[in-house]
C-alpha cells in the first residue's frame, strides 16, 4: 500500500507524545490550522513521535515538493476531488435494479475519471523533472503504471463501446430460459440486447431470414392491456423478468463500481495524507505572508543532542496575530528570539520581567521540535534540531480536592515521573513549575531538580519567578554536568516594559519592580504621594 507518511517497508514505532503536554502547547490549534475538516488526523501525525531521522527526511522531501512545484498540489486535489465526488454516485448505484440508466450515469463517473488519469499523465510528462522525493515519485510512477495497463485501456474501449450501445438506445433484449423436467422456467441469462424492440415476423419475414436471432412465438406478452392498466395475467410474468433483469443490471454496476475501485482506490486511500502536506505548504506559505522566517530544520545525529533555532518564533502567536491583521487589517510585529540547546547549554533558565514572552517562548521551542519530528518546516530562520525520545510539559497543577493532593504535592509527583522516565535524548519544558510553594521551599527544590537534569543529559527550557536560580549556572557547569546550564533573560525597557527580546544574563529586578509600580499603580511612594494630595485638598 502506497503511503507519503512513511517510506515502503516502514514500521511505526508507537511512540506518542502524551494528550495533555499536547494540549499544553495548543498543538490542536496548528493540527486546525493544518487540516480544517480532518483536525485529530493531523493531531495524530503531529503527536507521533519519529525517532527515524530517515522517515523525518522522507517527510521534508515531500513538502518541499508541494512548495516548490505548485501544479502538483492543484494537480492531485482536483484529480481527488473529481474521483472522490464521482466514487459516491458509483458507490451508490452499485446495487440499483432500475434500469440502464445508471449505467449511463456509471459511465460519465469513468469518463471523468479517466480524464483525470489523462491530466496526471500529462502533469507528469510536463513536470515530473521538477520532483525530486522519493514518495510523490512513486505516487505518480503507480499513476503511471495504471495509465499504461492494459487493463485500464481496456476500461477505456469497452466503456466507449458501451457508451455507444446505450446512445443507440436499447429496445429488446433476448433472455435464454431453462426449464426443469416439468417444464418450470428455472433459470433465465440475458443473451443480447438490440436497438430495436421485437416483433412477431411474417411468414415470408422467417422464410428468407438467413439469421439466428431469436423471434417471438405466437404472441408477444405484453404488461400493459390497451387501457394502460397491469395485465393481471402478465404481472407475474414481468415481476419475474424484472427481478432477472434487475440482477443483471445489478452485477453490470457491480463489474464497473470493481472496474472503478481498482484504478482510483490509490488516489482516494492517500487524499487524507495529500490534504495534510498542502496545509503544512499553507501554513508555512502564510508565515511567509507576514515577513517572518521559516525553514526547513537539518536533522543532526541524536547523539549530539541539538536544538538550535535562529530567529525563531512561536507559530501559535504568528498564526493568531495573522488571523487578526486579516481581520483588522492592521500589521501587527512578532518579535523573533534565538534559541540554542547544544554542547554550550542544554538546559535554559529562563526569567525576566512580567508578560515578557517567556511562556512564548517555551512553546515555540516544543512545537518547533514536534513540527520538526514530524517532517514539517520550522518557524525559524534556520535550524538544526536532534529528534527526541520524549517530550514532557510541567506546569503547576489545578488544586483537587482530598488529602494530600494540593498543587504542591501533584507537581512534586509529575517531577517525580519526569525524572524516572526522561533521557539524555529527551526534552522538557517547565512553566513557573514549583510557585505552588513559598519561594525558599521553591528555590531549594528547584535547584535539586535542576542537578538532576544537568546529570541527565536532557534538554530544557524553564521559565520561573525563582530569580535566584539564575545564578546557578555558575554554581553548576565548572563540575562535571553531561548539559550545562545557562541564564536567559526576557528583556525590559528603561521603564521597565517588556520588548520581548530574549537574551543571555540575569534579571534586572529593581526595572522589573518600577513597570509592575508603574503599569498598576501600586507602590508605596504611590500611595504616600496620593494621601498628600487629599490631605492638601
Amino acid at each position: 500500500m502506497l503511503s507519503l507518511l512513511y517510506p515502503e517497508n516502514y514500521t511505526p514505532s508507537g511512540r506518542t507524545l502524551d494528550r495533555e503536554v499536547a494540549d499544553s502547547l495548543e498543538l490542536p490549534y496548528i493540527a486546525m490550522l493544518i487540516c480544517p475538516y480532518s483536525t485529530e488526523y493531523a493531531l495524530g501525525i503531529l503527536t507521533e513521535l519519529i525517532t527515524d531521522e530517515a522517515v523525518v527526511r522522507w517527510r521534508q522531501d515531500i513538502l518541499e515538493d508541494f512548495i516548490n512545484v505548485p501544479q502538483l498540489e492543484r494537480n492531485l486535489q482536483r484529480s481527488i476531488k473529481t474521483i472522490y465526488d464521482n466514487a459516491h454516485s458509483v458507490y451508490a448505484k452499485s446495487g440499483s435494479t432500475q434500469s440502464f440508466y445508471e449505467v449511463q450515469e456509471n459511465i460519465l463517473s469513468i469518463e471523468a475519471f479517466t480524464a483525470c488519469m489523462t491530466e496526471c499523465h500529462e502533469f507528469i510528462q510536463k513536470y515530473g523533472g521538477r520532483l525530486h522525493s522519493e514518495g510523490i515519485k512513486r505516487v505518480l510512477a503507480e499513476l503511471e503504471e495504471r495509465y499504461n495497463s492494459d487493463s485500464y485501456n481496456e476500461l477505456i474501449k469497452e466503456t466507449a463501446e458501451l457508451k455507444t450501445k446505450l446512445a443507440e438506445g436499447i429496445k429488446s433484449v433476448t433472455f435464454s430460459v431453462n426449464f426443469d423436467e416439468v417444464m418450470r422456467p428455472t433459470e433465465i441469462m440475458l443473451l443480447s440486447a438490440d436497438k430495436e424492440p421485437v416483433r412477431k415476423k411474417t411468414r415470408f419475414e422467417r422464410l428468407f431470414a438467413h439469421d439466428k436471432a431469436a423471434e417471438p412465438i405466437s404472441k408477444i406478452y405484453t404488461r400493459k392491456a390497451k387501457e394502460g392498466q397491469i395485465s393481471e395475467i402478465n404481472g407475474a410474468l414481468f415481476s419475474e423478468l424484472d427481478a432477472l433483469c434487475g440482477g443483471y443490471m445489478k452485477r453490470v454496476n457491480t463489474a464497473i463500481k470493481r472496474c472503478y475501485e481498482e484504478s482510483t482506490d490509490m488516489l482516494i486511500k492517500l487524499s487524507k495524507q495529500i490534504d495534510f502536506y498542502i496545509g503544512a505548504k499553507e501554513l508555512a506559505e502564510r508565515t511567509r505572508q507576514m515577513g517572518l522566517p521559516f525553514c526547513r530544520p537539518v536533522i543532526v545525529p541524536k547523539v549530539q543532542r541539538e536544538f538550535c533555532c535562529m530567529a525563531m518564533h512561536d507559530p501559535v502567536l504568528t498564526n493568531r496575530l495573522f488571523a487578526e491583521r486579516v481581520r483588522d487589517n492592521n500589521v501587527l510585529p512578532v518579535c523573533t528570539n534565538d534559541c540554542k540547546m547544544d554542547n554550550a547549554a542544554r538546559l535554559i533558565i529562563l526569567s525576566g520581567t512580567n508578560n515578557g514572552g517567556k511562556t512564548t517562548y517555551l512553546r515555540a521551542a516544543g512545537l518547533n521540535q514536534i513540527l520538526a519530528q514530524a517532517g514539517l518546516f520550522v518557524y525559524a530562520e534556520s535550524a538544526e534540531i536532534s529528534l527526541c525520545d520524549r517530550i514532557f510539559f510541567l506546569s503547576p497543577k489545578e488544586e483537587k480536592a482530598g488529602v494530600n493532593t494540593s498543587r504542591f504535592t501533584e507537581e512534586c509527583k509529575d517531577l517525580r515521573r519526569t525524572i524516572d522516565s526522561a533521557t539524555e535524548n529527551s526534552l522538557i519544558l517547565m512553566n513557573e513549575s514549583l510557585s505552588s510553594t513559598n519561594p525558599y521551599d521553591s528555590q531549594i527544590l528547584g535547584e535539586e531538580v535542576l542537578r538532576i537534569f544537568a546529570d541527565i543529559g536532557c534538554r530544557l527550557v524553564f521559565t520561573t519567578h525563582i530569580l535566584e536560580l539564575a545564578d546557578l549556572p555558575a554554581k553548576l557547569n565548572p563540575a562535571y554536568v553531561k548539559s550545562r546550564l545557562v541564564s536567559l533573560v526576557a528583556l525590559c525597557d528603561e521603564n521597565g516594559a517588556p520588548t520581548y527580546q530574549i537574551t543571555e544574563g540575569k534579571p534586572d529586578r529593581a526595572r522589573n519592580a518600577q513597570y509592575i509600580f508603574n503599569k498598576f499603580g501600586i507602590s508605596f511612594d504611590e500611595y504616600t504621594s496620593s494621601k498628600q494630595k487629599q490631605h492638601i485638598q
